[in-house]
């Protein structure tokens, strides 16, 4: 694919992201780390409390983390994003710093790995709570764990180094040995969100099902593939009659509340595709390309405006969010080969988001925005790393 005019746009944003992350490093702020402050837990039975609270912290983001003592943290995630978007760059310019970069936050990745479970894996250094839900800082997240799968493995293909293929099979390790499969009958199941709930979320068990694809391809070792059958089965029976998929399924007997399991958004759309796409590319199927078909098609209909702006949800386009953004940008550029014109509308999304969603001098990204203001809060691993990373993937599907 030739280069438009959009990639030199591109990589002038990604020498501004590399410059502030090089000065800066990637400890920062993430939209989860306040929410479970014992304050902000205690309002939340109560609407108007709630509703409150959540605009206190849109209109001073900063000021209201620095009153409560949250503190900037450093994120897993943060890592594996940039680690992928320093590989792409590397595979696009030769340049060995890209290439020394990224085998930086690979390491930074090994030596924080969570301890006392079979295999490598990564989790939120923050608490997570929600009603039936809480997750302790630390705790181990499979979709954390393939993402930093998915970077070992990119490291593997470009060095050709074995302790990058050992990190592959020790995060597949983790993901069939600590991470629940729940039985969804049929002779279908779904890996758990996190090591400590039985959470069923699509995007969340294709990730397992990706990484465990990844894992065969490079050790040849098919078992790998043969566990993950079960659960690619579970989410491409979910799939709607209109191309979409809900965040998860939802069942009495759990206890988790329904409404989040039953929205379809953005981004979360956007990694039920990607991982479908990767499955793909290492085994072809039709009924895997016919799922992605089909939810692409609905993706484009249903959760762009006309503009290119990414709507948050089907049922909502504000506040939009800066991790749908990237998703905007890496979707249709990672299926460019599979549908017509995915590089367009990534393209398309790219200007968008560079012109609403990030500050015109400095290129940092804004956290959310509605249609009359700007939640201007850097979010290293949900806005900076993400954003980072689809700059790079976009510039190296271009050519």
């Amino acid at each position: 694919m030739a280069p438009t005019e959009e990639t030199p746009e591109a990589v002038a944003w990604l020498e501004q992201l590399e410059g502030y992350i090089e000065r800066h490093g990637l400890c920062g702020y993430d939209p989860f780390d306040v929410k479970a402050h014992p304050l902000l837990q205690a309002v939340q039975p109560y609407a108007p409390l709630r509703k409150l609270s959540s605009g206190l912290l849109d209109v001073f983001p900063t000021l209201s983390r620095r009153m409560l003592r949250v503190k900037p943290t450093l994120n897993p995630k943060a890592f594996a994003l940039v680690a992928l978007g320093r590989l792409r760059r590397y595979q696009c310019t030769g340049e060995e710093q890209h290439l020394g970069r990224a085998l930086d936050s690979l390491s930074w990745l090994r030596e924080n790995a969570a301890s006392g479970y079979s295999g490598l894996c990564w989790g939120y250094p923050f608490d997570v709570r929600g009603k039936d839900l809480h997750r302790p800082a630390g705790t181990p997240v499979g979709v954390v764990s393939a993402t930093a799968g998915e970077a070992f493995s990119l490291a593997w293909r470009i060095t050709g180094e074995e302790t990058h293929r050992d990190a592959v099979c020790a995060i597949a390790t983790f993901f069939l040995e600590d991470i629940h499969r729940v039985d969804c009958g049929g002779g279908a199941c779904c890996f758990s969100y996190t090591t400590v709930d039985r959470w069923c979320v699509h995007n969340a068990n294709l990730h397992a099902v990706a990484h465990l694809y990844r894992a065969s391809d490079i050790t040849g070792d098919a078992a790998y593939r043969e566990a993950a059958r079960p659960a690619l089965r579970f989410t491409l029976d979910a799939q709607r009659r209109d191309g979409a998929w809900p965040y998860g399924a939802w069942s009495a007997d759990e206890g988790y509340e329904r409404a989040p399991l039953e929205m379809v958004d953005h981004h979360h759309t956007g990694f039920v595709l990607r991982s479908l796409q990767a499955i793909h590319a290492i085994e072809p199927t039709d009924g895997v390309k016919e799922a992605i078909l089909k939810g692409y098609d609905f993706y484009l209909k249903c959760l762009f405006t006309p503009e290119g702006a990414p709507r948050i949800t089907t049922d909502h386009t504000y506040p939009i969010n800066i991790h749908a953004c990237a998703e905007g940008v890496l979707c249709p550029a990672m299926l460019d080969d599979m549908v017509d014109g995915g590089l367009d509308v990534a393209a398309r999304t790219l200007r968008w988001t560079r012109e609403h969603m990030a500050d015109g001098r400095t290129g940092l990204p804004y956290y959310r925005a509605y249609p009359w203001f700007a939640n201007k809060l850097l979010c290293t691993r949900w806005g900076l790393a993400w954003i980072y990373y689809a700059l790079a993937e976009y510039v190296y599907r271009r050519g």
